[in-house]
Parts: structure tokens; C-alpha cells; sequence
């Protein structure tokens, strides 16, 4: 598997695009979507929105897990990347579905089920991995690199 500890920000944002990326299976809990742009809003990076195209109030926040500490791409097997068509692996951008819970103030990832998407195919697919250390509710504070963490 190819190290993405090298990564950078700006490298692991590059895929947010106004070209849709199609999930022949939706994602659960929206399986009729089944096209979404990947897009950012002003000053919120390294946050994402995947959109979908038919209604825009259906709209998942996300981060690309190449600028975290868990590597999912460690997890991924054959048959997750077949989902998507067996890309290259410099060619499979990753991200965490986030939850936000404004009330308690906290960020989760989903580290248990990303997205996958297959950049030369534009095919994205929500995977489910095995692993003990995955969760899916994973409070995003524990996956920042130390070297990204704002001193309080």
C-alpha cells in the first residue's frame, strides 16, 4: 500500500470539484442520490461537502483521511477497491463521513465506513472495513496530527 503520510493539505483538498462523482449505490441512507460534487466553503478547510446533485439539502460533511493520523487506506482490501473499479492507489481519494454535534461542541469521523472515490473514473462508493480500531463515531480531535494541533 502507498504511504500518504506525506501528503499535504493542499494535495489531499485538490479533488474538490464542481464535476459530479457518481455512486451506483448511493450511500446509505440516501440511496436514491446517486451523483454528488465534492466542494468546499470559504475559510472551512480542510472541511468538505459532498453534495448531491438532485438535492442540494442532502449535503455530508467530510475530511480527506490522507490529512489524518488513521491511514484507511492500511484497511482497504481488493474487493473494497473492485467497488470502484480497482484504481491505482494514487488515484483513490478517501474521506471520513463527519457527524457535528453543536450542542456538545464535538466533531466525529467515521472511520469504520469512508467514502472512497476513484479519481479517473469519477465512481465513489461507501465502504465498510473491518478493524479493531475503527469506530463510527471517532472524535476527529484524536485523528489531527500532532504537528496540526493549535496549542490552547
Amino acid at each position: 500500500m502507498t504511504d500518504h503520510s506525506s501528503v499535504s493539505q493542499q494535495e489531499a483538498n485538490s479533488s474538490a470539484s464542481s464535476e459530479p462523482f457518481h455512486f451506483p449505490a448511493g450511500i446509505p441512507g440516501f440511496e436514491d442520490h446517486k451523483n454528488f460534487i465534492l466542494m468546499s466553503r470559504g475559510n472551512m478547510r480542510p472541511f468538505l461537502w459532498l453534495q448531491s446533485v438532485d438535492n442540494k439539502e442532502v449535503c455530508l460533511p467530510v475530511i480527506s483521511c490522507l490529512l489524518l493520523t488513521k491511514k484507511v487506506l492500511r484497511y482497504m482490501t481488493e474487493e473494497h477497491l473492485a467497488l470502484i473499479g480497482t484504481p491505482p492507489k494514487d488515484q483513490v481519494a478517501p474521506y471520513y463521513v463527519l457527524r457535528v454535534d453543536s450542542q456538545a461542541g464535538t466533531i466525529t469521523a467515521n472511520t469504520k465506513a469512508p467514502i472512497v472515490i476513484n479519481l479517473e473514473s469519477k465512481e465513489g462508493y461507501q465502504v465498510f472495513m473491518e478493524g479493531d480500531d475503527l469506530r463510527v463515531d471517532e472524535p476527529l480531535a484524536d485523528l489531527v496530527p500532532s504537528s496540526s494541533r493549535r496549542d490552547s
